[in-house]
């Protein structure tokens, strides 16, 4: 590990202001204005474990929504408009803002796990102060709440241009205050939830400029390779998991299927960024440490080349030994991917698709001449 003053401050500095909690998101405030709201009502001293604040998110949500279509009506001539099954309207709004909510919460969760993964782990590996400066820049992104706030605004008045409009306009009336409502929060939860993923994708661009400490007789099996691949690939599992857990209601609820196989498939393109920005990044850093044991061991067999006592039986197998090992170094794998990491990705792209599958069983099985 280097000695550098300079680079030990920085590592310390960051340390420091992650374990103090120093970094925080958009996120992390309004779920804590959330605990205090929801403990200030209820007397409660502690703070709220995470799945209670997510059921009353979704509670007060829904509450709004149908309390307010009770009145008026319109998420009943909405869900006409679109030939849904009233029926199916209850349960499918709950099941859409429940998973909106967990997306939105989870997230910042596995944001939170990166933190403590550069913390624990990453932090100690970078050998350089522009390294270091690299990941400070990144979580300051992180903490910009206020262009977090100005994309979820931005999210919320699209569900007005895209949703709220158009079905006023099919209506012939404004669609209701309890659909625009809901068409406002689901959109704004997308859009920190979209935020989010591109911050994810940023941190695993990032990682190629990052000069990390590997283990230099075979950098691709470095146990810090293992950990950064493992973390990014749970966030791309969970991607997968949200696309189908939205997929599925979406498909059973009778809309277009077109729109239906547009839903499962429009997450691809996330999962598939974040694998390759993460995949590339840790083989540049894989195969920038194998260059430099590489150059130490070309280095070091110049240095006896060059030595009066070359020829000397002791030199040779000296010689004959470091180039065995530059050998076995060079042999080695340049990248980090393997078939856990495939599985994954695949898994990933799979899960949306299936919800799809089953959703929409009955027009799959007339695509193979199959009759149900």
């Amino acid at each position: 590990m280097s000695t550098d003053p300079a680079l030990i401050e920085k590592r310390e500095e960051l340390k420091r202001r992650l374990a103090a909690g120093e970094y925080k998101t958009l996120v992390d405030i309004f779920l804590e204005w959330c605990d205090r709201s929801i403990r200030k009502v209820t007397r409660r001293s502690k703070p709220l474990p995470i799945w209670l604040i997510i059921v009353f998110l979704v509670f007060i949500i829904n509450l709004i929504v149908f309390a307010e279509d009770y009145v008026e009506g319109d998420i009943t001539a909405v869900a006409n408009l679109l030939r849904l099954e009233y029926r199916f309207v209850i349960p499918l709004m709950i099941w859409i803002t429940a998973i909106a909510t967990i997306a939105f919460v989870i997230l910042n969760l596995y944001v939170h796990k990166l933190f403590s993964l550069w913390h624990d782990v990453v932090l100690d590996a970078m050998k350089s102060l522009v390294s270091l400066r690299e990941f400070e820049g990144w979580l300051e992104q992180v903490s910009n709440w206020r262009f977090h706030f100005l994309l979820m605004v931005v999210t919320g008045s699209l569900a007005f241009t895209f949703t709220v409009i158009p079905i006023s306009y099919e209506l012939g009336s404004f669609a209701g205050f309890g659909f625009a409502f809901a068409s406002i929060i689901l959109n704004v939860f997308a859009g920190s939830f979209v935020y989010q993923i591109i911050l994810v994708g940023f941190l695993a661009a990032k990682l190629r400029r990052y000069d990390l400490e590997l283990f230099p007789l075979d950098p691709a099996s470095s146990e810090l390779v293992h950990d950064i691949s493992t973390a990014f690939n749970s966030v791309i599992y969970f991607i997968g998991i949200i696309a189908a857990l939205l997929t599925l209601p979406s498909a059973f609820s009778k809309l277009l299927p077109s729109f239906n196989i547009f839903l499962a498939l429009s997450y691809w393109p996330a999962i598939i960024t974040i694998f390759i920005l993460t995949q590339a990044s840790l083989s540049i850093a894989v195969q920038r440490a194998k260059r430099n044991t590489l150059k130490e061991v070309q280095t070091k067999i110049e240095r006896l080349r060059a030595s009066k006592s070359f020829g000397s039986p002791k030199i040779m197998d000296t010689i004959s030994k470091l180039m065995d090992y530059h050998d076995r170094v060079k042999a080695t794998r340049e990248s980090a991917l393997d078939i856990k990491a495939y599985f994954s990705l695949i898994n990933s792209l799979i899960l949306p698709l299936l919800a799809f599958v089953l959703g929409n069983l009955e027009l799959v099985l007339k695509l193979f001449g199959i009759t149900p």
